[in-house]
């Protein structure tokens, strides 16, 4: 295959990555944000489905909150990430009309597990939120500690991710969402250098070696990088053609 000039696209994904600064507002394959700053997922209550699928669970009012309106129990939504986002913590936003302070809602985060021989299993990621009883409309931090990686694929691991909710009564517990706090990163450096001229120790390694992994760059026709060249205008459409994936006519 065919080697690209690759020189300096470090600089090229910077240049890509400002240009786009608005959080993802809703569940998709594309969130908007680009780049390694604080990033948000909203989960809405909506989402969530009863694990008892014979009973009619979920019921909104007209202020966007959701209430179990058959019976107690626990309902689950997925969580859709990229792959190596960083979760950090979530907001729960939640209405709460029962003085009772043993009347509570809980959410929680799972990932679930199925190994290539079959074993499957499920794990909670932080701890578990309680509701603090206490009447009226609440939006909570939960911290994630420590913080987790998502990862669809872990060598033979098949990964996936849910938050669960459960209240312990129907009707007076009401959830509006789950604000999952995420980060993007750069993948872990490999222990070789694949070009000679990045060796290791040189400070863009790791960005260098994420591009290549990404299939972003693939250095230069003599197997190196040339890491302090200049970069031309069709370099830079070859940098950002890839990392975008542009462009696939209708």
């Amino acid at each position: 295959m065919t080697r690209y000039t690759s020189r300096l696209a470090v600089i090229a994904i910077a240049v890509a990555l400002v240009f786009s600064s608005v959080p993802a507002g809703a569940q998709d394959d594309s969130p908007a944000f680009w780049g390694p700053g604080p990033n948000y997922l909203f989960v809405s209550a909506e989402e969530f489905q009863s694990e008892n699928s014979g009973n009619t669970i979920w019921a909104g009012d007209f202020e966007g909150f959701w209430t179990v309106a058959g019976v107690a129990g626990i309902s689950y939504a997925p969580v859709r990430l990229p792959p190596g986002s960083l979760i950090t913590g979530m907001t729960v936003i939640y209405r709460d009309e029962e003085p009772d302070v043993d009347v509570n809602l809980s959410v929680r985060l799972f990932r679930s597990w199925v190994e290539a021989d079959g074993t499957a299993g499920r794990t909670l990621i932080g701890s578990e939120f309680w509701s603090s009883g206490a009447p009226g409309i609440t939006s909570t931090w939960v911290d994630i500690d420590p913080d987790h990686t998502i990862k669809y694929i872990d060598g033979s691991t098949a990964q996936s991710y849910t938050l669960s909710y459960y209240s312990t009564v129907a009707g007076i517990l009401k959830l509006r969402g789950v604000i999952i706090h995420w980060n993007r990163q750069i993948s872990p450096a490999p222990a070789t250098a694949t070009f000679p001229d990045v060796p290791t120790t040189m400070w863009a390694f790791q960005y260098v070696e994420a591009l290549v992994a990404s299939g972003i760059t693939q250095g230069m026709p003599d197997g190196l990088y040339h890491p302090y060249d200049p970069v031309t205008r069709a370099q830079l459409a070859t940098f950002l053609s890839r990392a975008l994936g542009l462009h696939w006519p209708n």
